[in-house]
């Protein structure tokens, strides 16, 4: 059975480098501050955001907050805290050098890959589509990214993390697989 989201489009922007990022190491459920050259670079994003998003959908997690709310400072919106778009919990790796396989499916007292997959097309199968046609913005993270291109139909992108504060535009690529 084949499905197709209720949003056919968003904005993505994954949140501002964090004292994890320069750091080398992954912070995952970890609630890491951003730093003052990640509050830049929301700063940046929110200028050059093309639209003036009406609803802003953020992970809950600090990092993901704060580079939201400077955002909306700038080009407005409303900004929805959405716990299922929360970054991935690598468990006993939380802490630790990235690992290379950033996409494999377990890791010792955390998340899954296939749980975290569900839990964010989940949380985006429960987001209305915006009332005025524009995408949404959803700030969170780099697994959130990975989990949004299965959802959204983009092929695996192993080993590839979205840039800081890069506002992209995803869209719907066609009939999507079901989801267990």
């Amino acid at each position: 059975m084949d499905r197709k989201p209720a949003l056919a489009s968003i904005l993505f922007c994954r949140h501002g480098q964090t004292v994890s990022n320069l750091g080398g190491w992954l912070a995952g459920s970890l609630d890491v501050p951003m730093t003052e050259a990640g509050r830049a670079e929301a700063r940046a994003a929110g200028q050059a955001c093309p639209v003036r998003p009406t609803t802003i959908y953020a992970s809950p997690l600090q990092r993901a907050m704060e580079t939201a709310e400077i955002i909306s400072s700038i080009a407005g919106g409303r900004i929805v805290p959405v716990p299922g778009l929360a970054e991935r919990h690598w468990g006993e790796l939380e802490g630790q050098a990235l690992p290379k396989d950033i996409l494999r499916d377990s890791v010792p007292g955390g998340e899954s890959l296939s749980a975290f997959t569900a839990r964010v097309a989940a949380a985006m199968d429960g987001l209305p589509p915006a009332e005025d046609g524009l995408p949404p913005l959803v700030v969170a993270h780099a697994g959130t990214w990975h989990a949004l291109r299965q959802w959204f139909g983009y092929p695996a992108a192993e080993g590839l993390l979205p840039p800081n504060c890069r506002l992209m535009k995803m869209e719907y690529q066609g009939l999507l697989p079901a989801l267990p």
